[in-house]
């Protein structure tokens, strides 16, 4: 048994021992001198750092050194993965003589490029990738090279550290240094045919576009011009000729390439397969899908890289499919361009699926794997511009088709006049007879006519006279009519008025009189009641008996003055001075001014006369002015700013304080009634505003007040220009 158990040991050990042995061994690259090696993935180590936090010192500990793999593919392909990616690559030259080489890495795409190489005792470290400027990198080419120098008979170890938010695909090479570049002519031949032939497309199309002024090619162009956006981009020709200075951009012209081609390929099938003609659902789905195709190219300039790339190839592939799937439809609808068209799509479609399914690492990476979108794309193109071809043929041919059934619809139709012509000319012969015996008869009818007519030309014109001064008699009653009814509408109008007036007067004269004879009435009673009254409170009685006699008299002095004011129906006008009549409402009112400090300005450039009654405007600048001092607010920087201005239709003068103000929402409709007062707390009747409004009637004016609580007022007198 114990036999057993260390005979199990030592196999166990064993096992370890050529584990161990097998691990330690790692994959060397063997070159000679001259030889070019291309995909060497299996001669490769690889860590995949998912922390992307593994710096390079630590990968040179035996923690990480023991934690890499041996490559199992000849193109190392690891598809969409988020990770930070270590590459370890062992060369050992087989040659006396050391003979520099290139690493190449063909695949231009690639976001960073960490290279870390021996340089004596120490590691040397060069950075490359698309998103430094072109201009920034050691060696002038479209894909990713960097020196290497290995040691004659000895193995010399470089590293790289590797990532992407794209595809992450390693097509590496190593190749001398000399003739590196030259071996580089055969493939840019073939990008050079394919440039060529897509740039030589977009030309000619261009030119029949404004030849022909079709959108369809416009249409057309925009897909060639998609696919040479995003292939050159791929291919890194872009960023390397184009905008070498600009990274951003060399990213994102991938993404709006390929929104500019969406968008471009629905505008196209909408208007090359007439779909609004032929299937309304489908067209609302290239609608649809040329919308996606617009909000693919704006997220190419706002959306995070990573993000609106995958949108944008799963927008592309889901497009393709659709545009696909319509190309049979319309051919199975007996749509004849739709057979070309769909080939078009489907050799474009099967290109787009290969690549894509060779970034997600599903396909092996090789030539037609690589070059399969420039192939689909080229197919497309020569195939779309073929459909053009063969859809303008169709056209031509059913021009053709059209144009003779016109001719033998117009030779049916010359045959069809010539017989109507014939049956139309022998009606014509037999109308003709007919209407010859019917002239007779009608010129011995018009003998016998024109007869009667001399004597009806006699009556007529004794009838015309007749009429003639019917018309004037009438013209003079009309006109006798209109006058007199002018005159009567006139005079009830002011007849209206005037009894308005009146009974406005009559409610007022009995309203304000009411008040003063109830209290003078109730004064004698109370002399009445108390005979034994003593001699002070008689007077007493007998002052209030004034003051309500004051108090009446002032009411029927009031009363008079509207009542001469509504007698007025002709004043006399004459020109008047504004700046005398201000000056002389100035001497009036000299003691309430200088008591209120108050300023008055006066701007008279527009006018400085009027034309109108002296001592209306005289009054009316009396009552505004006296009013304005009366609420005028509290302080020393009070004004009244009189202004004359001319307007189309009037003539201005405004008066303008920074008083009081008036609540105009809440007293507008009273302002200029009789006795209406807004400020209880300032003396005054309530009549100013009322006589002003009054005499701005009469002289064929009118009145307007703008006003803010606190701000002030400004009363607007607006006169006739007539005047």
């Amino acid at each position: 048994m114990r036999a057993l158990i260390r005979i199990f040991s030592v196999v166990l050990l064993f096992i370890g021992f050529l584990a161990h042995s097998t691990a330690a061994r790692e994959p060397v690259l063997k070159v000679l001198a001259g030889q070019k090696y291309e995909e060497i993935g299996q001669d490769i180590l690889i860590f995949k750092d998912y922390t992307h936090q593994v710096s390079f010192q630590e990968i040179l500990s035996e923690q990480y050194q023991k934690q890499f793999e041996r490559g199992n593919q000849d193109v190392l392909s690891f598809g969409l993965q988020d990770i930070s990616l270590w590459l370890k690559i062992n060369v050992e030259l087989e040659h006396s003589e050391s003979v520099p080489y290139m690493l190449e890495i063909a695949f231009p795409t690639l976001d960073s490029i960490f290279y870390f190489y021996q340089d004596g005792d120490r590691w040397g470290e060069m950075f490359a990738g698309d998103r430094i400027p072109f201009s920034e990198r050691e060696i002038d080419h479209k894909n990713f090279v960097f020196p290497i120098q290995p040691a004659p008979r000895k193995i010399t170890t470089v590293y790289l550290r590797i990532r992407n938010k794209g595809s992450i695909i390693l097509p590496i090479k190593i190749a001398p240094k000399e003739g590196f570049f030259a071996a580089d002519l055969q493939e840019e031949l073939l990008y050079g045919i394919f440039y060529g032939i897509m740039i030589v497309m977009f030309l000619y199309n261009l030119f029949l576009a404004f030849a022909a002024r079709s959108l369809s090619y416009l249409y057309y162009i925009g897909i060639i011009a998609g696919n040479l956006f995003s292939l050159s981009a791929l291919n890194g020709h872009a960023f390397q000729y184009l905008w070498p200075n600009n990274p951003w951009w060399a990213n994102h012209v991938i993404i709006f390439g390929i929104g500019f081609w969406i968008f471009s390929g629905n505008l196209f099938a909408i208007r090359f397969l007439e779909s609004n003609k032929n299937s309304r659902g489908y067209h609302i789905g290239f609608k649809v899908m040329r919308f996606m195709g617009l909000i693919i190219i704006v997220l190419a300039f706002v959306l995070d890289y990573e993000i609106s790339l995958v949108i944008a190839n799963y927008t592309l592939a889901f497009n393709c499919v659709y545009l696909l799937a319509n190309g049979i439809l319309f051919w199975r609808k007996g749509v004849k361009v739709a057979e070309i068209f769909t080939m078009a799509w489907a050799l474009y479609l099967i290109g787009i699926l290969l690549y894509t399914l060779r970034n997600l690492g599903f396909l092996p990476v090789n030539f037609m794997t690589t070059h399969v979108l420039e192939f689909g794309a080229v197919s497309e193109v020569i195939l779309l511009s073929i459909s053009f071809g063969y859809k303008y043929r169709l056209l031509e041919v059913d021009k053709k088709k059209a144009q003779k059934n016109v001719l033998d619809i117009m030779t049916r139709s010359q045959e069809l006049i010539q017989l109507q012509n014939d049956d139309l000319e022998h009606r014509i012969q037999e109308r003709t007879q007919e209407l010859k015996q019917k002239q007779d008869e009608v010129l011995q009818q018009n003998e016998e006519l024109n007869a009667k007519n001399e004597k009806l030309t006699e009556a007529q014109t004794i009838i015309e006279q007749q009429n003639i001064l019917l018309r004037k008699y009438n013209d003079d009653l009309e006109n006798q009519v209109a006058t007199r009814t002018n005159d009567l509408q006139q005079s009830n109008q002011e007849l209206a008025q005037n009894v308005q007036q009146l009974e406005q007067y009559a409610f007022m004269t009995a309203h304000n009189l009411r008040a003063p004879v109830a209290r003078l009435l109730g004064l004698t009673n109370l002399l009445e009641l108390s005979p034994d009254t003593d001699k002070q409170e008689w007077m007493m009685i007998l002052s209030k008996i004034k003051e309500e006699g004051n108090s009446l008299d002032a009411v029927i002095k009031d009363m008079n003055a509207i009542i001469q004011l509504r007698s007025a129906a002709d004043v006399e006008l004459e020109w008047v001075n504004i700046e005398e009549k201000v000056n002389q409402v100035k001497r009036i009112l000299k003691n309430s001014i200088a008591v209120s400090k108050i300023e008055i300005l006066l701007n008279t450039k527009a006018f400085t006369e009027i034309k109108s009654n002296p001592t209306y405007i005289e009054s009316i600048l009396y009552n505004l002015i006296s009013n304005a001092i009366k609420y005028k607010a509290p302080g020393d920087h009070s004004y009244i700013e009189i202004k004359t201005e001319r307007l189309e239709e009037n003539l201005l003068v405004s008066v303008r304080d920074n008083g009081v103000g008036i609540n105009l929402d809440k007293y507008g409709n009273q302002l200029f009634g009789m006795y209406k007062r807004f400020h209880p707390h300032i003396e005054g009747k309530g009549l100013g505003l009322f006589l002003v409004k009054s005499q701005m009637s009469i002289l064929g004016g009118d009145v307007k007040v703008e006003s803010t609580p606190g701000l002030g007022t400004t009363f607007k007198l607006f006169f006739p220009l007539s005047l």
